[in-house]
């Protein structure tokens, strides 16, 4: 995988280890990019979207010469893989308020390759994650998880699994994540814990059930100076990954 950063400076009056930093990434896929794939064969990427930014403003994207006029991309939201033509991509992030980019970049997409962007921020600038994503089918009777590292004020930590004494993944710090692991199946809690000596624990996700065979991602997204009650609390988020080929 190759490794870039870009970051984005947020603008006064804005309303409201391998990875690639940069824009808002807002849009809910109806159809397949440009075209899509049609009659003729044409080589393919897939690509999802975790929106982990309090941003509020709405951003419209456009891949290349193509405006995507698309639903809501919410703090929390998750949008699943879909269809891009390979090769360098040219992506820019516009902001519908005052129809000025906000940010252009170009990424290349490989043929029958997976990527996920991952949106977060810290202090005035936005930044995204930008992982090729390496989707092997679990071993039989786990299933695979993986942990991303969105919250901007939280220190390196350790991701625990119910009733585990040893971590499941560990000493990761912001704005990194892990490969997938293979983990036991059924009903459990993740408890996020600091890579301190105290191990304080951090935020915890309870009852959630793993099931057999499939791929899972874990994201650790707010602000630990949050008020636990509001919108931008320290949480984290289970998401499942489908791969659409």
């Amino acid at each position: 995988m190759n490794t870039k950063i870009n970051y984005l400076k947020k603008k006064a009056s804005a309303k409201g280890k391998y990875l690639l930093m940069l824009m808002i990434l807002p849009f809910t896929f109806s159809c397949l990019d440009d075209e899509g794939p049609g009659s003729a064969y044409e080589p393919t990427a897939y690509v999802s979207f975790y929106n982990g930014s309090n941003e509020s403003s709405e951003i419209q994207i456009e891949v290349d010469t193509t405006v995507y006029d698309r639903k809501s991309f919410d703090f929390g939201e998750f949008i699943d893989y879909w269809y891009f033509y390979t090769g360098e991509r040219k992506f820019s992030f516009v902001d519908t308020d005052s129809d000025q980019s906000l940010l252009d970049t170009a990424v290349n997409l490989g043929v029958e390759k997976a990527y996920s962007f991952f949106l977060t921020e810290t202090g005035n600038e936005y930044t995204t994650l930008f992982i090729e994503d390496s989707l092997d089918n679990p071993v039989n009777g786990k299933a695979l998880i993986r942990l991303v590292h969105l919250s901007a004020d939280g220190p390196q930590v350790d991701l625990y699994q119910r009733n585990n004494e040893d971590a499941v993944l560990e000493d990761l710090s912001f704005l990194e994540f892990t490969d997938f692991v293979n983990v036991d199946i059924g009903e459990t809690d993740f408890i996020l814990k600091a890579s301190n000596d105290n191990q304080d624990e951090l935020v915890r996700l309870n009852d959630i059930h793993l099931r057999e065979g499939r791929i899972y991602t874990v994201v650790i997204r707010g602000k630990v100076s949050a008020e636990s009650n509001s919108a931008e609390a320290l949480r984290l988020q289970l998401i499942r990954n489908y791969p659409n080929y």
